[in-house]
């Protein structure tokens, strides 16, 4: 009896170290979650008013990433300042896509150009981001100089907090713009039935430039917060940007709110599994999970009976 309450302290030492172990992937798994969420609400905010998928979006994360890493490392410039130009940034480069690799095309249901333009302007962005800023990745720096805190026992970057926090206020935010405002309003009505709205007296036009200009707000600050862990390059998107793809699919295309949640599921998911599997396979199984939807629930797990109780397709954007 004495020996076993001897070792009792070091198994109470051994429990509360899992219990923070758990916490840390925890937090990792919804840190990740956070980047796949905003990922795939910039596919969401397009595909929902278009149609279209814009594959070239992984390319304007990036771009906002170079952007302010140029700003902040090499000319000095605080966070803010070089978040708000890689935005306007990332805003034009969202709207000279659309106006040249979308718009000219015509109607998008019968032309899919659109797949090899919004392809081509992606391999366009990525070439010129290497001959600007080089091959090298680039240390980006952390929120707060990646300051550890406690939390809940584990010890967590701040950095890593501020990912999900950050994520989560612009989902908010959106989530009002889409349900409390004439602009959202439009923006249903958009994606509900463009031509109908264009008699109703909406300009289809501006709010589909405005939806490919928000995607490129959230691009940018995606970019921004995944650049310290992936380091800044013309490929730092070339594997995140595919899952955020997933992300989209398994929230389901045209459902901006689907594809936010998909993102967190994939990240808490992806933490989980690879707890089971070799490190070497995780990245496979954001790929396997999205195999799954698209056959079994090709609307995406919002489409499933149990979240789509009398929903319209307005309420969907």
């Amino acid at each position: 009896m004495r020996k076993r309450l001897k070792h009792w302290p070091e198994q109470l030492q051994a429990v509360q170290r899992k219990e923070n172990e758990r916490v840390q992937q925890l937090i990792f798994g919804l840190a990740n979650g956070s980047i796949y969420a905003l990922m795939a609400l910039a596919i969401g905010i397009v595909s929902s008013t278009t149609g279209i998928i814009n594959f070239g979006y992984a390319s304007i994360v990036m771009m906002g990433a170079m952007v302010s890493w140029w700003l902040i490392v090499i000319y000095g410039f605080s966070y803010i300042p070089a978040l708000l130009f890689a935005i306007a940034v990332s805003i034009v480069l969202s709207i000279v896509m659309y106006e040249t690799c979308v718009k000219k095309l015509g109607d998008l249901q019968d032309n899919v150009g659109w797949i090899i333009t919004l392809f081509g302007a992606a391999i366009i962005l990525d070439n010129i981001a290497r001959m600007v800023f080089g091959t090298e990745p680039q240390a980006f720096p952390y929120l707060f100089d990646g300051k550890i805190v406690k939390f809940l026992g584990a010890n967590i970057m701040l950095h890593e907090l501020m990912m999900i926090t950050i994520t989560l206020v612009i989902g908010v935010i959106y989530h009002v713009i889409i349900k409390k405002t004439q602009f959202g309003r439009a923006v249903r009505a958009v994606a509900f039935r463009p031509t109908t709205s264009e008699l109703m007296g909406i300009n289809s036009e501006k709010i589909i430039l405005s939806c490919f200009a928000m995607a490129g707000i959230v691009s940018a600050v995606a970019g921004v917060l995944i650049a310290p862990i992936t380091f800044a390059s013309y490929t730092m998107t070339s594997s995140i940007g595919l899952k955020g793809f997933a992300a989209a699919v398994l929230g389901g295309f045209e459902d901006t709110k689907g594809a936010f949640v998909g993102g967190f599921v994939l990240g808490l998911v992806e933490i989980f599994i690879s707890m089971f599997v070799p490190a070497g396979i995780k990245d496979s199984i954001s790929f396997f999970i999205m195999i799954i939807v698209i056959i079994f629930l090709p609307g995406g797990i919002m489409s499933a009976k149990i979240f789509n109780k009398n929903w319209s397709a307005t309420e969907k954007v």
